[in-house]
């Protein structure tokens, strides 16, 4: 449940790119950080479940308008023909954020919970950087100062045939994600301590888990680039990403997760369900600020991805509410996969955008 109500917050954080849109990237990008980075360190306060689920609804809302801000700078900011390498390898903060907030949970036993909290607050310390080193792009500027962006022209045609079939295919994308890899910690711990270890045990091999998982990761944000590439056209790479999603979480968690298996199998496929749940994002960094013009770029682009929370958020709820039905997290989370099927229709109706130059 709080999962869901921090990627509630991420779904809320859709003002952000409209905010972006009209005072800059980089001012909204330093505002967001140091909302996650407040309300992440909040949370180690919480002296209750109520004000805990409060920080972590905040903290969500910073966190998406980082990702808008800072994708929309990316993608405005570096020459045309390093701009898709660069755009992918973006999405490579997320497994190596989750690497480090893995190596963090290895600290539980001297800091606790509250202590993890507190590092998570750090990155606050990146808006002195940023406001002095990097400047707003000019591309941006440049249209700013002839175009006042009004917000309603999102959702007329011909941008709303960008925006609400992207929304969509996000959603679904978000959902699969947070109903198959990052439940894959959380079904690790349950085991073991089902087979009779220790949660001591349990935690420290789902760390590991984490860690696997953001291999593979990593491995499809450095490659998305070229994945594109070959592909030609986003949307085909999209269905790639998609059925192997599919494919990879079914296989991962109804066959090798069952009672009868060791976790072996299980863990080892771990970095290959987090190449396609997770890495499909890299191409989301790619593809979300090539459907928008300048001046609607953050907030097209932001509106898509955090529309997409909203439903995504009840992924893990669901989840949860399928392990109570059924007793089985493998179970539970193999049905959730299918969320995927769903999702491909929309992949194929979103904006097609390969090899064309970043709209003015």
């Amino acid at each position: 449940y709080f999962f869901s109500i921090f990627m509630l917050g991420w779904a809320c954080s859709m003002v952000w790119g409209r905010l972006a849109d009209r005072i800059g990237r980089v001012r909204v990008m330093c505002l967001t950080i140091l909302t996650y980075s407040v309300f992440t360190g909040l949370c180690g306060l919480a002296p209750n479940l109520f004000l805990f689920g409060v920080f972590r609804f905040l903290a969500g809302f910073g966190i998406g308008g980082e990702w808008t801000a800072g994708v929309t700078l990316l993608h405005e900011s570096v020459p045309e023909e390093m701009r898709v390498r660069y755009a992918g390898w973006l999405h490579t903060a997320t497994p190596t954020g989750i690497t480090l907030a893995a190596a963090a949970s290895f600290l539980f036993p001297w800091i606790g919970w509250r202590g993890a909290f507190w590092i998570g607050a750090l990155p606050a310390l990146l808006v002195l950087y940023l406001r002095r080193k990097i400047p707003e792009p000019e591309k941006w500027k440049a249209r700013a100062s002839e175009v006042t962006p009004r917000a309603m022209e999102l959702f007329r045609s011909p941008l709303a045939r960008s925006v609400w079939p992207a929304a969509l295919m996000v959603a679904c994308a978000i959902f699969g994600l947070w109903s198959t890899s990052y439940w894959a910690p959380t079904f690790v711990i349950t085991r073991v301590v089902a087979e009779g270890g220790t949660a001591a045990a349990g935690q420290k091999l789902a760390s590991f888990a984490g860690l696997f998982g953001s291999v593979g990761t990593m491995a499809a944000c450095l490659l998305s680039p070229w994945i594109a590439r070959a592909f030609g056209s986003r949307r085909t790479t999209g269905a790639f990403f998609f059925v192997g999603s599919l494919v990879l979480a079914v296989f991962a968690y109804a066959y090798a997760a069952r009672p009868s298996r060791s976790l072996t199998l299980f863990l080892a496929l771990l970095p290959l369900v987090g190449f396609f749940t997770n890495g499909v994002f890299a191409l989301y960094s790619i593809w979300l600020p090539e459907m928008f013009p300048s001046v609607q770029r953050a907030f097209g682009a932001g509106f898509a991805f955090s529309f997409g929370r909203v439903l995504g958020a009840l992924g893990p709820a669901v989840v949860g509410m399928l392990v109570g039905m059924t007793g089985s997290y493998p179970m539970a989370i193999a049905t959730a996969a299918l969320i995927y099927l769903v999702g491909l229709p929309f992949t194929y109706m979103s904006v097609e955008t390969g090899n064309r130059p970043l709209m003015e």
